[in-house]
């Protein structure tokens, strides 16, 4: 097959990726997709290391017989151990966290918030990343156990989740009152973000997704590898339910996909 005709692969622990497909819909809507969900293990920012290694090697795996080009991986605690996946296959991995931490970093700004995954945070890879690209940049992390679940099972505007970021914002400024810039570092929080704009109006919250499919383009563009199919399909497969995904994709109002695929 024609390289500039494989797909664009994205995985996540969950929906939240669909917020990397809104991106890549709006920046390459000429690129065919294929998305794996693995809702049936979501959250993993609550598992250990070996565990979240092991999942993602069997995604990374079924989406490589998908004829993939790239995989863009959405999964901020996938992120923080891409390293691990980068050495074992050949087509290249973008990373969401390393693309956010690149964008912080050229804003310049002397401190920024992180709301995450217990392992994310756990991990500290932004500000470890962050102290290599600008150590001017102070980051400060608040971690949620219960957000990313709710959210993965469909409840976008119930009062847990409303409580949940309501609880977040108010540790982090009880821990550092003059924070004016947080980074939704994990994917699933972009679909409820119009949430956290209405609990907080006073603070910029960064959307990672739209670094990483401007990253997904750019790496595209450099190796001649942009596609100019005309009707491009978007597949998703996932180890959850389809009513799942159908909510998600009318929140983030996204047009496709093609087929949603429940994979056991």
């Amino acid at each position: 097959m024609d390289n500039k005709k494989k797909r664009i692969g994205v995985l996540d622990s969950g929906l939240g990726g669909l917020t990397v497909i809104k991106e890549l819909e709006r920046l390459l809507p000429q690129e065919s997709v294929a998305y794996f969900g693995d809702n049936a293990n979501c959250p993993y920012g609550n598992r250990p290391k070996e565990e979240i290694v092991e999942l993602t090697i069997s995604m990374l795996d079924f989406l490589q017989k998908q004829d993939i080009k790239i995989v863009a991986i959405a999964c901020n605690t996938i992120s923080t151990l891409v390293d691990e996946f980068r050495k074992r296959y050949e087509f290249p991995i973008v990373s969401i966290i390393e693309e956010a931490c690149k964008y912080v970093a050229g804003r310049e700004l002397s401190q920024v918030g992180v709301f995450a995954t217990e392992f994310t945070i756990r991990q500290g890879v932004y500000g470890k990343m962050l102290e290599k690209l600008r150590p001017e940049t102070k980051v400060f992390g608040q971690s949620s156990r219960t957000l990313a679940a709710m959210i993965d099972e469909g409840k976008f505007n119930e009062p847990g989740v409303k409580a949940e970021i309501e609880a977040m914002l108010a540790a982090l400024r009880q821990a550092k009152p003059t924070i004016k810039t947080i980074v939704l570092g994990c994917t699933h929080y972009p679909i409820v973000q119009d949430l956290f704009e209405q609990a907080a109006p006073d603070i910029t919250f960064i959307n990672p997704a739209q670094v990483q499919a401007k990253a997904v383009e750019s790496l595209l563009s450099e190796r001649g590898l942009l596609s100019d199919a005309s009707v491009p399909p978007l597949d998703i497969f996932t180890s959850g339910e389809k009513s799942q995904y159908e909510a998600a994709l009318k929140k983030l109002e996204i047009s496709r996909p093609d087929s949603i695929t429940i994979i056991k």
